[in-house]
């Protein structure tokens, strides 16, 4: 029976399924925080038990099985469909993705390939009007950070919009700079940037993808807010003072005539 079961697997696999190499490659944009589903594109038996999925973080890594490797369990889980699931997506995350499915130690089909970028915006630090700022917006992928000149990343972009949807390339109140996937954006701090959302958004032809957003929350008080709270703070003692004087005089008086 065992030797009536491998003869048949082996017909399927001859007759019933492509040849073996990689199927349509295809992409997954997502931002750092998300969580993200993986198709797998692949699927020819319908026990998921029966599929793995791979990952590398670059071209020069070798392929490792995820799910087993203990620093991604907590994050990563198969669906009944065979996709993979990632909780809470990291720059460390970006990568090819390989799904491929064994019965009997023999493949099934073509694996398939998904390479998932990751879009982050690094926070500046101390933030305060007056001082300059430099934002920079950053797409993760298989070829490393900022890189997009690459096949399957060679059609992404990325612009600058303030948090009204407005595009700010070309506003001479900000310079930005952009190589592929790395865009600077710099400019003085005002007052009312305070609390401002500004947005990086990933476009492929014109499509808008995904965006990351940075509040600039100030860190320190502005001038003007410390001088009024200093103002505030001067005047209250000379009123606390002039009271105690007056107080004193008053005891001072009654201790004479009394």
């Amino acid at each position: 029976m065992t030797v009536v079961k491998y003869i048949l697997v082996g017909l399927l696999l001859i007759i019933g399924y492509p040849a073996l190499g990689v199927s349509a490659e295809l992409t997954v944009n997502s931002g750092e925080g998300d969580d993200v589903t993986i198709p797998c594109n692949n699927v020819i038996h319908s026990n998921c038990s029966s599929t793995t999925w791979l990952y590398a973080q670059n071209i020069s890594q070798e392929l490792v099985q995820v799910v087993n490797n203990s620093h991604r369990n907590e994050k990563m889980t198969i669906g009944s469909d065979c996709s993979l699931h990632i909780h809470k997506v990291s720059t460390a995350d970006a990568g090819s993705y390989t799904c491929r499915q064994m019965i009997y130690g023999k493949q099934l089909g073509n694996d398939a390939v998904v390479y998932m970028s990751v879009l982050t915006v690094v926070p500046p630090k101390n933030l305060m009007p007056g001082s300059n700022v430099t934002l920079q917006c950053l797409l993760y992928t298989y070829y490393g950070p900022g890189q997009c000149n690459k096949r399957p990343f060679n059609s992404l972009t990325l612009r600058w919009l303030n948090d009204s949807d407005t595009d700010l390339q070309g506003d001479p109140r900000y310079q930005i700079h952009t190589f592929s996937c790395d865009s600077n954006l710099t400019t003085e701090l005002q007052q009312t940037d305070n609390s401002r959302n500004w947005k990086c958004q990933l476009t492929d032809k014109g499509e808008v993808k995904i965006s990351q957003s940075f509040n600039s929350t100030f860190t320190d008080r502005s001038p003007t807010t410390a001088g009024i709270v200093s103002g505030v703070a001067v005047f209250g003692a000379v009123c606390v003072a002039v009271v105690v004087m007056v107080i004193i005089k008053r005891r001072a008086g009654e201790t004479q005539y009394g």
